[in-house]
């Protein structure tokens, strides 16, 4: 099933075996746009629900793609490319997970949800992977250019106590 802005029950779709794919435009994240250079570029998703050999009910999401970033050294436009691969395991209201299961790296826990916006839960993976300072390997800050009659507001103050103008 493909479909864009799509809301799913986040058990049942995992315990269904859901499988749902689409694509995104950057300019459909608003929580990335500080951070994007423009709105260029496509993210393609695919969600799937499973259930584990103890019935445990974990949502798969893959994203993959580019986009735009504003790099922070020369904020330039950086070519981002996504890949996006998370195992989320669906804990139910008033479900106590044992410490073992959360230490576990090969999956992640979040609170299921009877409405979970599939677009806003790739939006949260892909800020968790973003680069907290994302950059080319090799750019120069943005130049300052000065220029030949620019002077502290401190000399100009002065030239006016000496009775002098500009």
């Amino acid at each position: 099933m493909s479909q864009q802005g799509a809301v799913i029950d986040s058990l049942e779709f995992a315990r269904q075996g859901g499988h749902l794919t689409g694509c995104i435009a950057p300019g459909e994240l608003v929580r990335l746009a500080d951070v994007l250079s423009d709105d260029d570029g496509e993210l393609q998703y695919v969600v799937t629900g499973e259930t584990d050999g103890n019935g445990k009910p974990f949502l798969t999401v893959a994203i993959d793609g580019s986009i735009n970033l504003r790099c922070q050294r020369c904020l330039g436009p950086l070519t981002y490319t996504v890949r996006v691969r998370s195992r989320l395991a669906q804990v139910e209201p008033g479900e106590e997970w044992p410490g073992d299961e959360l230490e576990n790296d090969s999956f992640d826990a979040m609170p299921s949800e009877r409405a979970l916006d599939v677009v806003g839960l790739c939006e949260d993976e892909i800020l968790l992977a973003l680069a907290i300072a994302p950059r080319h390997e090799r750019c120069a800050p943005p130049e300052y250019e000065e220029k030949a009659e620019s002077q502290s507001p401190f000399a100009s103050l002065a030239r006016l106590k000496r009775g002098q103008r500009n």
